[in-house]
């Protein structure tokens, strides 16, 4: 671990934001582009566009692949698992709401519920059809998928870089 105060990681830190910065130029064209992509006819494009949208609005971290049991169950966006959420076409007088719940990174629980956008409700009921709950959601995704999709979308773009771009925006307007 870096020294808070050390050249280097103030140089790391100044190279994300300017990543972030980037994006900032280009959101607006990919957030487009994801949309679109809910109703493609390739189910690992619309899985990739579900997860980035997840990413994207609900600051979820991507997630990495674990070696069976390796360490803590703890899951991000591309290891969701059937049983980490619910849906409910009516909730609370909101529709399309989905309750996530599982434990994230450090085991810190994860749990909300969120309206989504009745075509990513959609597709979230195609994912999980004939799984169990201990099925991958996102099947045909990894993070490994995702970043490289990411890298092609803009250079550098990272699933880290929209935590950072929406942290930003969001202290910005406070």
């Amino acid at each position: 671990m870096l020294n808070p105060s050390s050249k280097l990681k103030g140089e790391k830190d100044w190279q994300k934001y300017e990543v972030a910065r980037r994006l900032k130029k280009l959101v607006h064209r990919i957030r487009r582009q994801y949309r679109a992509d809910w109703k493609s006819k390739e189910l690992k494009k619309r899985q990739i566009s579900v997860a980035l949208y997840f990413i994207d609005k609900l600051a979820l971290r991507a997630g990495n692949e674990k070696e069976e049991g390796e360490t803590a169950d703890t899951v991000g966006c591309c290891s969701l698992r059937v049983e980490h959420i619910a849906l409910h076409s009516r909730q609370g007088g909101k529709e399309n709401v989905v309750e996530f719940d599982f434990l994230g990174k450090d085991c810190i629980r994860y749990y909300n519920k969120v309206s989504v956008e009745k075509q990513v409700f959609k597709n979230l009921q195609l994912f999980m059809e004939e799984k169990e709950p201990g099925d991958s959601l996102f099947d045909k995704l990894s993070t490994t998928t995702l970043n490289k999709h990411l890298q092609d979308l803009m250079d550098g773009l990272t699933a880290k870089v929209f935590r950072t771009y929406n942290a930003s925006i969001t202290l910005q307007e406070q």
